[in-house]
């Protein structure tokens, strides 16, 4: 997407449609907002206007699965899907260039600040992860060259503080760290949230195309798996909707998989405190790509579940105590 936005508006709703439009008028990369009554519409206007957003109203309008999914191979261009009815209740298409915004049942002066604030927050972002990449930050990001180890983490119950006492210990120029948390859906951006806003690396709830860097740590969101991809020479993240591995998505095998087949050695996998299996397959094929692998030991876990798992099919290089994982993450790392 480019520094501007040309956006389409799929509502009939009139307080829905003037909050939004009277919010957004104020962005100086909006360049136009278009509103259609009729998703049917809405094809002609992507070619003509060149469309780069969606903001759907799903109270209204909801999309046949088969021509959403095949406008956007088509088209290149974001969904902002929205409703009153909570993201988990509702059935559309969602990839990776898709989001989903609660919508309040009555619009206030109070819901309506929420809300217009949360798609200004949507936008804004959309913008910045999409923009073309400085010098700066073309130099930080992390190539398959063996010059630079990358961490990846899996954890669930208990993780989030493990998690947070982890970055507490790391440098500001952290290694890049990509992490699978389970928790539910809403929770990971507002998790990486506070985490961005208490530590001075930055953090975030990953998108698709998101490139890994040093200094940054980047969540797989809730309800969609996380791998590792090769992007322009460098390495990013993809973010789908998938099958439930044990039961999870985002699951911690999927994203120590991916690690192993496109960082061969150069990466550092670590499993945390949480219940089940999840992570420990995928942390044995770390292991034989090259990996070191690291398993938070027993009496600092809340629940000794995942790591078990691991330690007991031979994934685990060192067991550790958490407290002592930072600074083994650091050392091989090669910091």
């Amino acid at each position: 997407m480019t520094d501007k936005v040309r956006l389409i508006l799929i509502a009939k709703q009139q307080d829905l449609i003037s909050r939004v439009k009277l919010a957004l008028s104020r962005k100086p990369y909006i360049e136009s907002i278009l509103v259609v009554a009729r998703p049917i519409e809405v094809e002609n206007k992507l070619a003509r206007h060149q469309i780069n957003v969606l903001l759907w109203n799903l109270d209204e309008f909801r999309p046949e699965h088969s021509w959403a999914i095949n406008l956007q191979k088509r088209f290149t261009f974001h969904i902002l899907y929205t409703s009153v009815i909570g993201g988990r209740q509702i059935s559309v298409p969602i990839t990776g260039n898709d989001a989903f915004i609660q919508k309040p049942p009555v619009f206030t002066d109070t819901t309506s600040a929420r809300y217009c604030a949360s798609v200004e927050n949507h936008m804004d972002s959309l913008v910045k992860r999409q923009r073309p990449p400085s010098m700066r930050d073309w130099a930080k990001m992390v190539e398959n060259n063996g010059k630079q180890k990358i961490i990846a983490i899996g954890s669930s119950t208990g993780g989030t503080n493990a998690l947070e006492s982890i970055l507490k210990a790391m440098p500001v120029d952290m290694p890049p760290m990509v992490v699978v948390q389970h928790m539910p859906s809403g929770f990971t951006k507002l998790f990486a949230e506070r985490l961005n806003a208490l530590y001075k690396q930055d953090v975030s709830e990953a998108q698709s195309g998101d490139f890994l860097m040093n200094g940054r740590l980047l969540i797989a969101p809730a309800d969609r798996h996380l791998r590792l991809i090769r992007q322009q020479g460098k390495i990013a993240v993809e973010c789908y909707v998938g099958n439930r591995i044990h039961g999870v998505m985002p699951a911690a095998d999927i994203l120590f998989e991916s690690v192993a087949e496109v960082m061969k050695r150069d990466a550092v996998g670590v499993i945390l405190t949480g219940m089940g299996s999840d992570g420990a397959r995928g942390l044995l094929q770390m292991k034989n790509a090259g990996c070191v692998t690291i398993g938070q030991d027993e009496e600092s876990c809340v629940v000794y579940g995942m790591p078990k798992a691991a330690k007991d099919i031979g994934a685990v290089d060192y067991e550790l105590p958490l407290d002592k994982i930072p600074e083994m993450i650091l050392h091989q790392a090669g910091r």
